[in-house]
């Protein structure tokens, strides 16, 4: 039923006796069906008695029932009959409880309209004054509970009449006159405050729902006033719907503002004065020419309740019992869902369904929409029970999407952008008030989100200084102000789902997160889950995703089957929540387990992830435990919500992907070192005599010939490796003569190229740090014994035990032993021929690094025995030679 339907009965004249005795036998008489044994309103009244309340709210659409002239008169005109309603409520209290308005505890009760028919707050104008209205829009702040006076009793300062009942029109109204026949006063008065009338009441900013807003206006604000008990029933951030009238009053800030003041006198004429307030003293019988409206609400509801919605996250905590006992069928529907063995993968299901595949970010949205425990310790410290969302991701991948029906999921959810938000527009802010010139807070994003959620756009847009705002409110969720003279902790207990883009654009998998995102590791980490959104290409993924988007533009919300609508969600959801999960003995132990195996993970060699696995990641695997637990509406934590837990997680920290390392060669390359001026292989490049006895008389006979073989073995070891480097390039000079093909033929016979060895980056990385940690410990090592090492005739060094030391080095073959048995002890070796296969890995991943030059150097090669070959010398290099680490070595910190 629409304010249409409401016909206005003009045949009837309505005089305040017949509204009141209209308005009593409704009370009387209704009914909201037959199978009521007694009259709605006077179970109502009990219920008020019950709870010590002094309003009876009344259902307008239960009035127009009954009768719509009345329904009518009471809608246009309910600035005059509302004193008229009051008197047929006291009637209908002294008929049924008389002892409310009798006895010695008797109070003034009111009446209150609710569900009456909304209007946009900028169509609210002077004509609709003092008509029953009602409006919807957020509260973003709120003053403190003050008295008003409704009724004052004043004293005549020259007679001492006291003039009882005197109503205020919303300003300190004194009597005209004095009713005293033989006193002529009409200003000296004095409030007697023990007879006048008090009643509390309460200032809201309350700015129009953003639906409402027409395109390219601003959204409008408007004060509204609550009274009695409706103080305190709205804070800042709820969204609301008042019910009540529209009225005028005097704009005090603009009479208090210095300047001119415009009023009109009885003359006609207008006057100029800045004397004070006007109608006071010297201007008495001047009107004010400045107003403004605001709105008298009587009732105020939640929003969500008039547009059906479910408050997932109520303000005060519910058990599940009494949220069972509210369903008719005895929540039959809820406890079904709660015994599906697939009620996991169905609520993932039906979580932004027009957002195609995803599933690991919608089972992190479902969590965060369950929520873990809220704890306090004995010293009153609070544990964080809400879980943090973060999605980076590439642009086009329906991030802006998920936050947005996350934002409609909720009553209170907030939907901010974050290059358009401050830090006080996120937290809070101090403002002036514009009637007492003091300071006030007003809530922001955050606190507009208490005990909700806060949806944050283009998160990784925000400037640094407003980031470092919300750290507090991530992990402590509490806002703390000090400024103007105001100290105060607000509360944000509110989770945080952010959106961010790579830097540059698209996410690179070769780089960590922090070289994609440009957000500080102090709030990364307070994300329990941060998951990556890739755009890979894939002709498969691509033909999928194409045809969902075209069958949601084309059938829309029948484009896709889900197995729950939204106001099955939030019901099912408000009754996981009203759960308390514990932990048990077995999810202690697997929680454990699986926070050592995340470390170690973490902090094994050459493993690169998104981010570091902290103990705040622990308490995440908690939270998330217990949401896991809360989908499945167990009181107890299981192993396997500890594994799901522990999966999500893993799935949210995102491996950094690098490229293969080819290992080509199995040998250093020559001059992989600089070689002394005075070394063989540097002097015979040189064309020199490596013994310097060709040209020597003293000589004894062969020793030429002797260096000539022993130059001749260099040359020719030289010419192996050149071999082994690129056969096809590598014949000698001279072939054609000794018979060979001119064109290289005479390589012909060389063994072919080997095929190079691929090994992946997390190998290397893993091989390169472990062994470079073996080579830090033997330096180390070599570094402590100095003070003990002495120098040898022949240079070298020698320790107290008399064993030669090298300079911080150690020999190949050992350090290959070393390797096997950590291995070995980790299980990762499990016969002769793995063993094999993994020295051969390990070897050639060596020799790429001594060839690479920047973690392990030669620090001295066996020498070449008289006759041996290339092979086998090459073969007792590998083992014998001594490596130490680089002097440009440089431990990643990746």
């Amino acid at each position: 039923m629409s304010r249409q339907d409401v016909p206005f009965a003009d045949s009837v004249d309505w005089t305040p006796e017949l509204v009141e005795a209209h308005f009593l036998t409704f009370l009387d008489t209704y009914k909201e069906s037959d199978e009521e044994e007694e009259a709605h309103y006077v179970t109502v009244l009990r219920d008020v008695k019950a709870q010590d309340k002094g309003t009876l709210y009344v259902h307008i659409g239960h009035l127009n029932a009954y009768d719509q002239g009345l329904c009518s008169y009471v809608i246009a005109q309910y600035n005059r009959v509302e004193p008229t309603l009051r008197k047929s409520l006291h009637s209908f209290i002294r008929t049924h409880e008389p002892g409310l308005v009798d006895g010695p505890d008797s109070r003034e009760y009111y009446v209150a309209f609710v569900s009456a028919w909304p209007q946009r707050m900028r169509d609210l104008r002077t004509s609709k004054l003092g008509q029953l209205t009602a409006f919807s829009g957020t509260v973003t702040r709120s003053s403190e509970v003050r008295p008003e006076l409704l009724y004052g009793a004043f004293k005549c300062m020259e007679c001492n009449t006291i003039h009882r009942g005197v109503p205020q029109q919303f300003k300190y109204s004194p009597p005209i006159m004095c009713t005293n026949t033989s006193c002529n006063n009409r200003k000296s008065w004095s409030l007697v405050r023990e007879q006048s009338v008090f009643c509390d009441w309460q200032r809201l900013k309350v700015q129009e729902a953003v639906e409402e807003v027409p395109a390219g206006s601003l959204p409008r604000t408007m004060d509204v006033i609550m009274r009695h008990e409706a103080v305190e029933t709205a804070k800042a951030g709820d969204k609301m719907v008042f019910t009540g009238q529209l009225v005028v009053v005097p704009d005090v800030a603009a009479l208090a503002a210095p300047g001119e003041k415009v009023q009109l006198k009885e003359g006609g004429g207008r006057r100029e004065g800045g004397d004070g307030v006007a109608g006071m003293g010297k201007s008495a019988g001047g009107r004010d020419l400045t107003y403004r409206v605001m709105f008298l609400a009587c009732a105020g509801q939640p929003a969500d309740m008039t547009k059906g919605m479910v408050n997932i996250r109520p303000d005060v905590e519910e058990s599940s019992e009494a949220i069972i006992a509210e369903y008719h069928d005895g929540g039959e529907s809820i406890l079904a869902m709660a015994r599906d063995p697939h009620i996991y993968q169905q609520l993932t299901r039906s979580i932004c369904p027009s957002v195609f595949g995803h599933e690991n970010i919608k089972q992190a949205v479902l969590l965060m929409l369950f929520g873990g425990v809220h704890k306090k310790t004995s010293e009153g410290i609070n544990l964080r029970g809400d879980i943090n969302v973060a999605i980076v991701g590439d642009p086009s991948c329906a991030k802006s999407q998920i936050l947005k029906y996350v934002a409609s999921f909720l009553p209170r959810a907030v939907y901010t952008s974050g290059k358009a938000s401050s830090a006080a527009g996120l937290t809070a802010s101090v403002v002036r008030e514009p009637e007492n010139n003091e300071f006030a807070i007003e809530a922001g994003a955050l606190m507009l989100a208490d005990n909700g959620i806060c949806c944050i756009d283009e998160f990784d847009k925000m400037d640094v200084k407003d980031q470092v705002a919300i750290h507090e409110a991530m992990e402590q969720q509490t806002i703390s102000i000090a400024k103007a003279g105001i100290q105060a902790t607000l509360n944000a207990r509110a989770s945080i789902l952010a959106a961010a883009n790579p830097m540059g654009g698209r996410y690179d998998k070769a780089k960590p997160l922090k070289y994609n995102v440009a957000l500080p590791p102090a709030i990364l980490s307070r994300f329990d889950l941060l998951h990556v959104m890739v755009d890979d290409t894939t002709e498969a993924t691509d033909a999928r995703i194409a045809t969902h988007i075209v069958n949601v533009h084309r059938y829309q919300q029948n484009a896709f089957d889900v197995p729950y609508d939204t106001e099955s969600l939030q019901h099912y959801i408000r009754y996981a929540r009203s759960i308390k999960p514990e932990v048990t003995t077995e999810a202690r132990a697997e929680l454990v387990r699986s926070y050592k195996e995340l470390r170690a993970d973490d902090a094994a060699p050459g493993t690169q992830s998104s981010y570091r696995i902290t103990v705040r990641q622990l308490e995440a695997l908690i939270r998330l435990s217990e949401a896991m637990a809360r989908v499945y509406c167990d009181k107890e934590i299981k192993p396997q919500y500890v594994r799901e837990a522990k999966r999500l997680l893993r799935a949210s920290i995102l491996k950094i992907e690098q490229s293969d390392t080819l290992l080509d060669d199995d040998l250093p390359l020559p001059g992989l070192q600089r070689q002394p001026e005075d070394a063989p292989e540097a002097r015979i490049e040189r064309g020199e005599d490596i013994n310097g006895v060709e040209n020597d008389e003293n000589a004894p006979p062969g020793a030429a010939v002797g260096a000539k073989r022993g130059a001749d073995t260099l040359a020719e070891d030289r010419q192996a490796k050149r071999m082994r480097a690129d056969p096809a390039t590598a014949a000698p000079a001279d072939g054609a003569a000794n018979g060979g093909a001119p064109d290289g033929g005479a390589a012909a016979g060389a063994p072919p190229a080997k095929e190079p060895v691929r090994v992946s980056a997390q190998k290397f990385n893993y091989v390169k740090t472990m062994l470079a940690k073996k080579m830090l410990e033997v330096r180390d090592q070599y570094l402590r014994q100095l003070p003990t090492v002495r120098p040898e005739a022949d240079g070298s060094q020698q320790g107290d035990g008399g064993a030669a030391l090298p300079e911080g080095g150690i020999r190949q073959e050992e350090l290959l032993q070393w390797y096997l048995d950590a291995e070995a002890m980790k299980g990762k070796i499990a016969n002769q021929d793995a063993a094999l296969l993994e020295v051969e890995v390990v070897s050639k991943i060596i020799n790429h690094l001594i060839r690479k030059g920047d973690t392990l150097a030669v620090l001295s090669r066996p020498s070449r025995k008289t006759g041996e070959e290339d092979s086998a010398y090459l073969q007792r290099m590998q083992t014998e030679r001594v490596l130490q680490l680089h002097d440009n070595y440089a431990p990643d910190d990746e």
